[in-house]
């Protein structure tokens, strides 16, 4: 039995050997899809040879122990956007020395994300950032097709975010 849709053990597959190929290296770090696509990664036999880790920083002060944030960042914050993502993956992508990070927050449900961000209807909206070497910085905004549930909301995140991911990966020069 696997704890993996078809499509994130397909992605994590083309997304392992793309970075063993390249002799690149991958972090990530999650906070609505709780480890997700790290493990999905995780599943493909020889990551170790291109997987630095992951973060799975769902609380507070997970965030603030392990990914940099700062009382300015907690004093300004305003729910999960792109800004909160490229600094949660610069921070990550530093501290491991890995060729790019992969980093996601959003909410899956059942609390809604409009309490902060009143354009944001209902859960299934996530922010993803890839970070790279150099100035490499793509980012993005993502809301899942509704009405689904916290567990499918997690796995349709962790989905899209592993696409943009690997979509990131091969826009770049080998």
């Amino acid at each position: 039995m696997s704890f993996l849709t078809p499509t994130l053990k397909l992605l994590s597959n083309e997304i392992a050997s793309l970075l063993i190929l390249r002799n690149e290296t991958i972090s990530i770090a999650e906070t609505a899809c709780g480890g997700l696509m790290g493990a999905a990664i995780l599943s493909v036999p020889g990551t170790s040879r291109c997987f630095k880790g992951s973060m799975a920083a769902y609380s507070l002060e997970s965030r603030i122990t392990f990914l940099g944030w700062t009382s300015d960042a907690i004093t300004n914050y305003r729910g999960p956007d792109e800004q909160i993502v490229i600094g949660l993956a610069s921070h990550l992508r530093n501290t491991l020395s890995s060729t790019w990070c992969l980093s996601e927050s959003g909410v899956c449900g059942p609390s809604r994300p409009d309490a902060y961000r009143p354009e944001i209807e209902g859960p299934g909206y996530s922010a993803f950032a890839v970070v790279g070497e150099g100035d490499r910085v793509v980012s993005k905004e993502v809301r899942v097709p509704q009405p689904k549930n916290r567990e499918e909301n997690m796995v349709a995140i962790a989905e899209e975010g592993l696409k943009f991911l690997l979509d990131t990966l091969k826009a770049q020069p080998e």
